[in-house]
């Protein structure tokens, strides 16, 4: 199969004011795409869609809460109005949490699947009759979070393995159309200092700086992602603690199961949140 041209193409970013969402962005850009940038925060989104303009990046901010479908369409008709196509949509948008089923509160769970699972959903049916005019490509954001149940963030990982069903779905239904579905489980990601996650009564709280050990810079996830579009990679999992956890859940899921417990004491004692 020839490499899919990502220059000139028209991309859609949700959640990419900072974090891995802005670096997909830049790592698009690069490669020539024109891309419209989305957030629920304008200040930060204004800033980011500023320092893009300053690189020489053609870009559009477009400010948004995915989990709201009306803010979806107006996303989408925002950048058909400037750009006329979108061959590209990366649904990066996402939140955290923290907590077990019996602690977390039923409006945690419902923010959690409102904005990691409509928050999908929204974007993806508003700009599926224009990606599906330009044969092109629909990403997501997994985690490595969506394997398996993870004791004490219930609605995070569920929510995520909610996504994965999710993506399957789609991939059969597009099948001859020629749209790529994807799907990135990325694991352990440099966060920045500002990054937080919502505890199991719904307060936000600040996620702690990960030591350099087994994770991977924003750049290099990025990367992954805009060679998963130019090689129309179904499902890639990224950063090499997230392989090893992938193959160890597949092959030894007894042996999975006692490291989950082993994590869950150690989180309980250090209070250490995953990255989506």
């Amino acid at each position: 199969m020839s490499r899919y041209l990502v220059k000139d193409k028209v991309a859609i970013v949700t959640g990419s004011s900072q974090g891995i969402g802005k670096a997909i962005a830049i790592a698009l850009c690069a490669k020539g795409a024109k891309v419209v940038l989305n957030s629920r925060s304008l200040e930060p989104l204004q800033k980011t869609e500023a320092e893009l303009k300053s690189m020489g990046f053609e870009v559009l901010a477009v400010q948004g809460d995915v989990s709201i479908y009306e803010d979806c369409e107006r996303l989408v008709n925002e950048t058909v109005s400037a750009f006329g196509q979108i061959d590209i949509l990366i649904n990066n948008a996402a939140i955290s949490s923290e907590g077990s089923i019996q602690d977390t509160s039923p409006e945690v769970f419902e923010k959690m699947f409102r904005v990691n699972l409509m928050g999908v959903i929204n974007p993806t049916k508003a700009a599926l009759s224009y990606i599906k005019k330009t044969k092109g490509s629909i990403v997501f954001t997994g985690s490595i979070s969506g394997f398996m149940g993870l004791p004490n963030y219930s609605a995070y990982s569920s929510s995520k393995m909610a996504l994965t069903s999710l993506v399957q779905a789609l991939k059969l239904e597009l099948v001859g159309t020629g749209v790529h579905v994807g799907l990135n489980y990325v694991g352990f990601t440099e966060n920045e200092e500002h990054k937080t996650f919502i505890t199991a009564e719904g307060n936000l709280e600040a996620v702690p700086v990960r030591k350099q050990f087994a994770k991977m810079s924003r750049e290099k996830v990025a990367n992954h992602f805009v060679k998963g579009i130019e090689k129309r990679k179904y499902k890639q999992t990224l950063t090499l603690l997230g392989k090893i956890l992938k193959l160890v859940q597949q092959y030894f899921p007894a042996i999975f199961e006692r490291v989950l417990i082993l994590v869950y004491k150690r989180q309980q004692k250090n209070n250490i949140m995953p990255e989506k």
